[in-house]
Parts: C-alpha cells; sequence; structure tokens
C-alpha cells in the first residue's frame, strides 16, 4: 500500500493542515482523508510519497546488493573447495542411496541395527557406498579445480608448408 500526503482545508476554525494516509489508488487516499478528517472542504497536492509493495529503493537496493556478494562468495567457495564440497555431496547421496536400497536409516542402526548381523551389512553397505561415492566426486572435483586452476593456454598456430 502507498503513503500519500496531501495539504487539506477542513475549516476557517481549522485552517490548513497537512496530513498522510495509507492506500493503493488516488481515489482510495481521498476517501481516508475524508473518514481521517470528516467533511473537509478542499484537498490540495494530494500526491503519494512511498509505495510499500516495491519496498523503497535502498531497501531493495542494499537486498540485490547482499544477494549479489552471497552469489560471489558461493561462486568462490565452489571454485576454491570443489574437490571437498564434491566430496561431501557424493557421500551424502551415497548414504541416501544406501538407506534407500537397505531400508535402514543411519538412525535406525544406531537405535537397534548394531543387535543383528543384518543390520550389520545394512549399515556396511550404506557406509561402503557413501565412502566410494564421496571419493567419486573429491576426484572429480580435484579435476575440476585443476581446470579452474589451469592458465588459459595460446594457441599453436601451424605453419603453412
Amino acid at each position: 500500500m502507498a503513503t500519500w500526503q496531501a495539504e487539506v482545508f477542513v475549516n476557517s476554525r481549522v485552517g490548513r493542515i497537512k496530513t498522510e494516509v495509507e492506500a493503493a489508488t488516488f481515489s482510495g487516499a481521498k476517501e481516508q482523508i475524508y473518514a481521517k478528517h470528516g467533511n473537509v472542504q478542499q484537498i490540495v497536492n494530494l500526491r503519494q510519497v512511498s509505495n510499500r509493495s516495491s519496498s523503497g529503493g535502498s531497501e531493495a537496493s542494499l537486498d540485490g546488493t547482499v544477494a549479489l556478494i552471497g552469489l560471489i562468495a558461493a561462486a568462490w567457495a565452489f571454485m576454491s573447495f570443489t574437490p571437498w564440497i564434491l566430496m561431501g555431496l557424493g557421500g551424502a547421496a551415497g548414504a541416501w542411496i544406501g538407506e534407500k536400497v537397505t531400508n535402514q536409516s543411519v538412525e535406525e542402526y544406531a537405535d537397534n541395527g548394531s543387535d543383528t548381523d543384518a543390520g550389520h551389512i545394512k549399515a556396511a553397505i550404506t557406509l561402503a557406498l557413501a565412502l566410494i561415492l564421496g571419493g567419486v566426486g573429491f576426484v572429480q572435483g580435484d579435476s575440476l579445480k585443476k581446470g579452474f586452476d589451469a592458465p588459459d593456454a595460446p594457441a599453436q598456430v601451424q605453419p603453412k608448408n
């Protein structure tokens, strides 16, 4: 909703006053003035001074700046720690797949799965998948990081014979 300001001539005893109301439209602002001050004689210079639905210019600019800085920081962190990030993602994916394949979560194993051999086997499958996919993520992340860090080599031009 927008904020509107106006100069209002109420009557000869009160005179001209400045007022501020909240309304979505120009006509809505006039209705708000009449509701606030009663039967006024004249409304002069009614204008919109702010619009909250678009959240002020400085606030929107600050939000965009913070988002941009966060995006740049995330990109820097990914490029700097790619092997570790992909290792963690691969390990998490392996644990998730292991839980789906074995129908036993890590929490269930910790609570009561350690009492049976089947529980141990299911936990071993989950652990193996997490370690394997984490290792694959680390290797792939390392090769990506080397690609990020490699200097751009100039193209070789072959002489024409």
